[in-house]
């Protein structure tokens, strides 16, 4: 039995031998206008998405980042959103300064309209990360792929998706403790 503990602890201090904690997030804005029958509509989206992650290793992070949006589509009232993302990130391929990686994960999002609103996802999300220095690193991914639906909700949602749509292009900066 102590020598299965003995091991346990000697595999639990390797993997957290180069173990970082890093904060960072990202900031977001969307203008967009689209046609309708009922005519244009215009919507303004702004996120902000603050992130802690932990490095366990060179390739392998645990993050969460919780997100707030507001969306004010012209002539109605803003709607909030508040999302909780815990992910892990894989990073497949390293040269110098710049990494490839995968993040994957899931979310759960409410909203503010009457607090019934809530949506859920999984998936997978592909970007690439450049080191800056050994303190500050600067990371883009757009797209992914996944599934998502909701409960509660009067309009039933459910959607699977792969997408590299450059309206989900999201940016982020990280500082490593």
């Amino acid at each position: 039995m102590k020598k299965i503990l003995l091991t346990a602890l000697v595999a639990v201090a390797s993997l957290t031998a180069n173990a970082q904690v890093w904060l960072g997030g990202s900031l977001g804005y969307t203008h967009s206008e689209r046609e309708t029958a009922l005519g244009k509509v215009k919507q303004n989206t702004f996120e902000i998405a603050p992130e802690v992650g932990y490095s366990l290793s060179e390739k392998v992070d645990l993050a969460l980042a919780l997100g707030f949006t507001s969306d004010k589509v012209k002539g109605q009232d803003a709607e909030t959103h508040f999302r909780v993302n815990p992910y892990v990130r894989w990073t497949f391929y390293q040269t110098g300064a710049v990494g490839f990686f995968v993040d994957g994960g899931f979310w759960v999002k409410t909203t503010s309209v009457d607090g019934e609103k809530a949506e859920f996802g999984i998936g997978l999300r592909p970007g690439v990360k450049f080191a800056a220095s050994d303190k500050v690193t600067f990371v883009a991914s757009v797209g992914g792929l996944g599934y998502c639906g909701n409960v509660n909700n009067v309009d039933k949602k459910k959607a699977f998706g792969l997408g590299v749509d450059g309206n989900d292009l999201k940016f982020g900066v990280y500082y490593t403790f």
